[in-house]
């Protein structure tokens, strides 16, 4: 495994061990484990729902145990050249369901440089770093990957995507695409301090804080929520 960056330390030894006293979730919201993550337990995920997953890795335990489970459909969406190579591995072996596009998810369509990650090996990359070295790839945004799909709706959204996820979050809302379950990572600098005010930020657009697993947050919108 490659060696934990002074900040990676930080954030899991520090930061982490804070979060329990500044965020609590909801304790009417029960959920259950799945892979890196929590989503709700009980009958609200359905089969017919639409899921959006971006941020492959070279791991989709959590999309595999999420099909698996409550049957849904999931479009998978990493541009990364390992990740992309990991899912040409994995093909064979996939449920149908699961659906893989080599895109990167941004708030508009764009081809964007993606910077390496600080430690050596490890398999994501960032656009939100800045590089020399790395790699340009094309990015979607939700609304223009849900066009070309033919989906009205995204009712799952998981992003695990290196400190950019509030940036498609936010436009995702701006376009009126509202989940019913955002379950994402709050990573980089200032993640506690990002995850805080995002947590508030989903509060007031109507998304309960329903649980985490370390620095996987999952959000539920709320039935009096708009677009609910």
């Amino acid at each position: 495994m490659p060696s934990p960056t002074l900040d990676e330390l930080r954030r899991w030894q520090v930061e982490r061990r804070l979060l329990p006293l500044f965020l609590r979730p909801d304790e009417a919201i029960p959920t259950t484990e799945v892979a890196d993550a929590r989503l709700p337990e009980g009958p609200l995920i359905e089969p017919d729902w639409v899921c959006y997953c971006a941020g492959v890795g070279e791991d989709i335990r959590f999309e595999v145990e999420l099909v698996r489970r409550w049957g849904v459909h999931a479009w998978l969406f990493d541009p990364t050249p390992r990740s992309i190579a990991f899912m040409e591995r994995a093909r064979a072996e996939l449920d149908e369901r699961i659906a893989f596009l080599p895109f990167g998810l941004w708030k508009e369509d764009a081809t964007l440089h993606f910077a390496p990650p600080e430690r050596e090996g490890y398999v994501s990359h960032s656009v939100m770093e800045e590089s020399e070295r790395g790699f340009d790839a094309p990015c979607r945004s939700i609304p223009s990957l849900m066009r070309e799909l033919g989906h009205d709706r995204v009712d799952l959204l998981k992003m695990n995507i290196e400190g950019a996820e509030h940036v498609v979050l936010e436009s995702a809302f701006h376009a009126g695409v509202r989940p019913v379950v955002v379950t994402l990572t709050w990573e980089g600098h200032h993640a506690l301090a990002k995850a805080r005010a995002w947590t508030r930020h989903l509060a007031a657009e109507g998304y309960a804080f329903a649980g985490r697993k370390d620095w996987w947050f999952t959000y539920v919108r709320t039935p009096s929520s708009p677009g609910s």
